[in-house]
């Protein structure tokens, strides 16, 4: 009788769980609604992807465009590209707002336990530097699960890698170039946004909290630090590196052994 009262239990929590999970975050409601939404429709030609109807010829066009440029270059970075996540884009911020909360930058990924994941741009998200940088937190999510990157993966880490294909920020000729052990990438002081305070820990960047939890000066100065290191990281392993420590990671290493591992193996030959 106790077994069967257990079984109840679990079953129940398996159900009331997700949907409260889902009630306390419209945004991702809307997002599973996009497809049944009268305010959105399909971009033709682009899988998975929606417009608001509010959305131009233009726009639209552009859009195609950008997409495929930064699909293109995720699959260059990572060797290819397994993330699916759903593309909604809100040309007008009242629209974004709905989505993202805040209605802050120009994009925001969604994800879901289960492996569903949503990428929305806002007005200023039409363009290929946006795009990329939310696909390679997809790829990310796509390639490890939602827990396991929210429970082992560092906030420094997974943002540093999205700003190195997000070429408002860096270049590949940064890290690209295999460099002597210890030296770092140089910055392009002419359009890095970020400030030259001092560099911040990266003990203290581990949780989303910790990235963005302070003012903008710390934001920008998180992303500073984030880019700076990992770029320095694919300097030394290279991009196959990348996949190397997926690999690891999925097959249950820590993550920060699996990462210095890579780089003393490279730096030791």
């Amino acid at each position: 009788m106790r077994g069967n009262v257990l079984l109840r239990t679990g079953l129940l929590l398996l159900i009331i769980l997700p949907v409260g999970f889902l009630l306390l975050t419209p945004p991702l409601m809307r997002c599973l609604w996009i497809s049944r939404s009268v305010t959105y429709r399909p971009l033709a030609g682009v899988k998975d992807a929606y417009t608001h109807q509010a959305v131009t010829t233009r726009q639209e066009n552009q859009l195609r465009q950008h997409v495929a440029t930064a699909r293109n270059r995720i699959v260059w970075f990572w060797g290819d590209r397994r993330g699916q996540a759903t593309l909604i884009y809100c040309p007008n911020q009242s629209e974004y707002e709905q989505f993202c909360d805040g209605g802050e930058g120009a994009g925001c990924s969604l994800g879901l336990p289960w492996g569903d994941s949503y990428l929305i741009l806002g007005p200023d998200g039409n363009n290929a530097d946006v795009i990329a940088h939310e696909l390679c937190h997809d790829e990310l999510f796509a390639r490890l699960g939602w827990w396991r990157v929210k429970r082992q993966i560092p906030q420094w880490f997974n943002e540093g890698l999205a700003l190195l294909v997000d070429y408002r920020f860096s270049k590949p000729a940064l890290w690209d170039t295999p460099r002597r052990p210890g030296k770092r990438p140089p910055t392009e002081s002419n359009s890095s946004p970020f400030t030259t305070r001092q560099m911040i820990k990266l003990s203290e960047l581990e949780t989303t909290r910790d990235f963005f939890g302070g003012d903008y000066g710390h934001t920008m100065l998180a992303y500073q630090t984030a880019a700076s290191e990992v770029a320095h990281w694919l300097s030394v392993v290279g991009k196959a590196g990348i996949p190397a420590l997926m690999d690891a990671v999925a097959k249950g290493d820590n993550f920060s052994d699996a990462y210095r591992q890579l780089e003393r193996q490279r730096t030791e030959k």
